[in-house]
């Protein structure tokens, strides 16, 4: 069975579904089953999907690269005789298609808010509403309420209160998290100075230090000599310490209130308390 074609026989091969795979003249273009790709199996063009009886073409809305705009053609010009819907990723989950299009209806309605001719924009929404209406009629599911405010707005004031609930909901969103880190560094933090796990996986802003044995490590499991940690000290307690420097294969990038030596950020006030211990 020849598996080889020109990339315009490719896709017009795909659309029969007659085999199970294909390639064009290069390894750009190609089929496997019922999904078409370019240039990998990142790029999914376009995907056969079955249910309920009724069989369509699930076609990306994603562009890539010029080649990858002729593949799209060449498969549009192929599949022309079958019913479409379009998604961002015809291989990706609901969830990831749905958050696409509320991206798109975002960026739509952000521009709607300013515009001094909205029919534009209110044009794109209706368009958005109409690609997730397809796609969740075929597939039996319920479109995201969030989409569903977006695709219905009609002027400034409703996006201006979208945007406000959507920033609120953010904001206690990120406390939650924050309240959910500052516990699990608590009990983190407290094993990593017992000596009880090596890293700390958790960081809240700086990082900290431990004496282990006859050296210092960090809670990133940088270990430093000790002797090499009480010379960073005096040069800290002196003033002697200046960008440029060096702590093994660590860069001293800022001196101030806080000192970042590569990928550590710690301040002063706690290095010299620290460093006092250690003489």
């Amino acid at each position: 069975m020849k598996n080889v074609f020109t990339n315009s026989e490719l896709a017009h091969k795909y659309a029969e579904q007659s085999q199970n795979e294909g390639r064009g003249s290069g390894s750009s273009f190609f089929f496997r089953g019922a999904v078409l790709y370019s240039y990998g199996s990142h790029f999914p063009i376009c995907k056969f999907m079955e249910t309920s009886g009724e069989r369509v073409l699930l076609f990306t809305t994603r562009s890539y690269s010029n080649t990858t705009s002729k593949h799209i053609s060449l498969a549009r010009n192929a599949t022309s005789h079958i019913k479409k819907i379009f998604c961002n990723n015809p291989e990706a989950s609901h969830a990831d298609n749905f958050q696409a299009w509320i991206n798109s209806a975002e960026t739509s309605a952000t521009k709607l808010a300013k515009a001094k001719k909205p029919e534009i924009y209110l044009n794109e929404l209706s368009h958005t509403a109409r690609e997730a209406n397809k796609y969740a009629h075929f597939f039996g599911i319920v479109i995201p309420e969030t989409l569903q405010t977006l695709v219905g707005m009609k002027d400034k004031a409703e996006f201006k209160e979208y945007a406000n609930k959507k920033a609120e909901a953010i904001a206690k969103d990120a406390q939650r998290i924050m309240k959910e880190n500052k516990k699990k560094f608590k009990e983190s933090f407290k094993k990593w100075l017992s000596c009880e796990i090596d890293y700390l996986y958790i960081r809240l802003g700086f990082d900290f230090l431990r004496l282990n044995d006859n050296r210092v490590e960090t809670t990133q499991g940088v270990k430093i000599p000790l002797e090499l940690a009480k010379r960073l000290y005096i040069s800290i307690k002196d003033g002697t310490i200046k960008e440029g420097d060096k702590l093994l294969n660590h860069t001293i990038d800022k001196v101030g209130a806080q000192i970042k030596i590569g990928c550590h950020t710690f301040q002063k006030s706690y290095l010299l308390k620290f460093g006092a211990q250690l003489n």
